[in-house]
């Protein structure tokens, strides 16, 4: 039973840290889209 539950605490942190991951590289996408849309604005209105 205890092997049991390691395997699916082992497999939760994997998950959670597979998630956390997949949030970072959104986050870090969506900065940089906003970055080149701010540059491009500017441009466009200057």
């Amino acid at each position: 039973m205890n092997k049991v539950k390691n395997a699916k605490r082992e497999a939760r942190k994997a998950r959670e840290a597979r998630q956390a991951r997949r949030v970072v590289n959104g986050i870090f996408i969506a900065l940089i889209l906003l970055m080149i849309l701010s540059l491009l604005g500017y441009y466009l209105l200057s």
